[in-house]
């Protein structure tokens, strides 16, 4: 694997860096609650927002109110969750014993999952008055909530005892389904919409042979592939059941594509780009996603409007820009800064 791939595999990631283990071996792979110290500044359209003396600051994700979920890492390199107000308002929160806590998606009501660890890795759910649950699927060793839809219904990844991975939904009364795509030897939820329809990815072996796919409300499982793909990773759902992701062609280059619901398949890719990774789309066709420049030094965010029209952003000319929450109303989250793994790393908010 080169240098550039090896890149691409990190930042195609929902989080960039807590997901790298599973993406590379698998497929890709009482509350403390308070107002924080935080630091915003506004500039071209952008709003960026910090912790106080944080070494990174990332939105995960947007509802349509503004409400943003996601988290910082602090100097000594803990991560804790954090919800910022449409006014700029952020509170921090923690699961109580954990070592680290993501905030990964958050809903319409405000309620926020992601996971914390305390050794292995483990779910929560924080609801609106920051009563904090936390949870796993039966038998799991591993735990990783990625998605939550607005009935309160949450998907995700865990593994077993054996390290199969699997896919997990968790209804808001705390039941949990299991499932896995037949065949798989690891089967990678990313996405839920409000029909309760996920996507996600399958690996079937080797890592080369990792197919996207949808699974419908009553269970029923629909693989597909980008075509000239190696690797199909969707990553995000709309309401309408359209989905968009990455896949890697035969040259293991990367880059976007956008599945209608009737399974009609639209590749592209900004131009110029070295490497193309999509995270999210909303329920007008709006995508979100990012790109190795020409040179092949700058990871640049780019919007793809439903016409197919490009429209690439970089706050502050930053380098490094990953965009992992989208809403209704084009209201973009994520974080930028220096490079992947170089700090500090900013939190912003982009809006039409």
């Amino acid at each position: 694997m080169t240098n550039l791939q090896s890149w691409m595999f990190k930042i195609n990631s929902r989080r960039g860096y807590v997901l790298l283990a599973l993406t590379l071996v698998l497929a890709f792979s009482a509350v403390l609650a308070r107002r924080a110290q935080a630091q915003t500044s506004s500039k071209a359209g952008y709003v960026t927002f910090d912790i106080k003396n944080a070494l990174q600051t990332t939105g995960g994700s947007i509802n349509d109110n503004g409400y943003i979920g996601g988290w910082y890492m602090d100097s000594g390199k803990r991560n804790h969750g954090i919800l910022r107000a449409p006014d700029g308002k952020i509170t921090i929160f923690n699961v109580p014993g954990s070592t680290d806590t993501f905030g990964n998606s958050i809903n319409i009501n405000n309620v926020i999952t992601g996971e914390w660890f305390a050794y292995y890795e483990h779910g929560y759910v924080r609801a609106a008055d920051g009563t904090i649950t936390t949870f796993d699927p039966p038998g799991a060793t591993m735990t990783e909530p990625l998605s939550i839809n607005d009935q309160g219904t949450i998907a995700g990844i865990w593994a077993d005892s054996s390290g199969e991975f699997q896919g997990f939904l968790r209804s808001a009364d705390g039941t949990f389904t299991t499932f896995y795509v037949e065949g798989a030897t690891a089967t990678m939820p990313q996405s839920i919409n409000n029909e309760g329809v996920i996507t996600g990815y399958a690996q079937f072996g080797q890592q080369s042979d990792t197919h996207g796919f949808v699974r419908a409300a009553d269970g029923k499982i629909t693989t597909f592939e980008a075509p000239g793909s190696t690797r199909t990773q969707p990553q995000g759902i709309n309401n309408l059941g359209v989905t968009t992701g990455t896949y890697v062609d035969a040259k293991g280059v990367f880059h976007g594509f956008v599945r209608a619901a009737d399974g009609k398949i639209t590749t592209f890719d900004p131009k110029g780009s070295k490497g193309t990774s999509t995270y999210v789309v909303n329920d007008n066709g709006m995508i979100v996603g990012g790109y190795l420049d020409g040179n092949g030094t700058d990871f640049v965010g780019f919007v793809r409007s439903p016409d197919g029209k490009i429209t690439t952003f970089d706050p502050h000319k930053s380098g490094w820009v990953l965009e992992l929450g989208l809403n209704n109303h084009g209201a973009i989250t994520g974080g930028y800064g220096p490079g992947f793994n170089e700090y500090p790393q900013h939190g912003f908010l982009l809006t039409e």
